[in-house]
């Protein structure tokens, strides 16, 4: 398979036509290989429209939610970014191209090895429950939430900088429509309908808010 080829059709078919504004997040989409990042058996599917397996009870995102996520995040260089079920490191990669400080946090040891060896950037990975975040690498910039959750854990609000954004996508597991969220301060704001595999699984009995 012409992996390569695969990769520029993606982003040209499912990426550039969702009016994604950050040129940045094509351009990082377009230079990194997810297929190092995707299970053996499912490499073929790296670039399609699917939510592919990853370790014993989740699912990636699709590459367009992962595309609409980074360009509301609003990446600068320097910042300093949260991944926050950062699986592989796909995710954590194109974030890392961005020219962010990356942080990657999984609850997954055998994700984070397989990201280990893979991925290319300087990432900083830890493995912990993802409710708790990663307070003492505290404050970021921005947080990424690379799955649905029913709302968004108190923990992870109170890591971002005064300024810092939260992204996420907010719903139950089940839900026929879902929703692409952006949270400043404690404004939050709709940025779409979608639908999305639970990130929290097993993480569930645990501080949220609405």
């Amino acid at each position: 398979m012409d992996f390569a080829l695969a990769r520029t059709n993606m982003v040209k078919s499912q990426v550039v036509p969702n009016n994604i504004s950050h040129h940045g997040v094509l351009d990082a989409m377009q230079s990194t290989p997810r297929e190092p990042f995707v299970l053996p058996s499912h490499q073929m599917f790296a670039y399609s429209d699917f939510a592919l397996p990853m370790g014993a009870v989740r699912r990636s995102l699709k590459p367009l939610q992962i595309a609409r996520l980074l360009d509301a995040l609003e990446i600068t260089p320097g910042q300093k970014i949260l991944v926050v079920g950062a699986g592989t490191g796909y995710e954590a990669t194109l974030a890392a191209r961005l020219g962010a400080q990356v942080y990657a946090l999984e609850s997954d040891a055998q994700l984070v090895a397989i990201g280990q060896t893979v991925e290319n950037t300087q990432l900083s990975w830890h493995t912990a429950p993802l409710v708790g975040g990663w307070p003492e690498q505290a404050p970021f910039d921005g947080i990424l939430l690379c799955g649905a959750v029913p709302a968004i854990p108190d923990a992870l609000l109170a890591q971002r900088k005064p300024l810092g954004a939260l992204v996420a996508i907010q719903g139950n597991e089940g839900d026929a429509v879902m929703y692409m969220v952006r949270m400043r301060g404690s404004k939050k704001e709709i940025l779409g309908e979608t639908v999305a595999f639970p990130l929290l699984a097993g993480e569930q009995n645990q501080p949220f808010v609405i």
